[in-house]
């Protein structure tokens, strides 16, 4: 048996404390991973109430085409199917907006919230895009959903 001093003890006792720490986090990431379900996206039922205050005119919804072309496409595609190229890299496919019964269960107030406050892979837009330009936003997704009903 190897005699070790009191300052050896007390470093290999922090980096065995170390080493479990790491084990036990890559342990839970990977039960995590497994479960590709995500956990439902739970809106505040306030902000599910609130109405869109800019009207869809052609005006707002090419100023707010621009915007997704420029924001949203990546991920959720040019025609909003959740099928862009950044959607590949991402293990939670992202929004069909062209989803009729999908876009149904969503209010408005509740797309508003989500792309304000975003979640995993979905970027907060709040810091980045106005209140109005995410209203817009809101009022084309809209479109999207039904244009592709036509």
């Amino acid at each position: 048996m190897i005699a070790l001093n009191k300052g050896a003890s007390l470093w290999l006792a922090r980096v065995a404390g170390v080493c479990l720490l790491v084990g036990m986090v890559a342990f839970v990431g990977r039960r995590v991973a497994a479960d590709d379900t995500p956990a439902p996206w739970v809106v505040p039922e306030d902000a599910k109430k609130v109405k869109n205050p800019i009207p869809p005119t052609q005006e707002t919804l090419a100023a707010a085409q621009d915007l997704f072309t420029d924001n949203c496409s990546l991920c959720h595609g040019e025609k909003g199917i959740g099928d862009g190229p950044g959607a590949k890299a991402i293990k939670v496919k992202p929004a069909n907006f062209t989803d009729a019964k999908l876009m149904a269960a969503e209010t408005d107030g509740a797309l508003f919230w989500k792309m304000s406050e975003g979640r995993g892979p979905m970027p907060s837009w709040k810091e980045t895009l106005t209140e109005k330009e995410r209203w817009e936003l809101v009022g084309y997704i809209r479109k999207l959903t039904k244009d592709a009903a036509k």
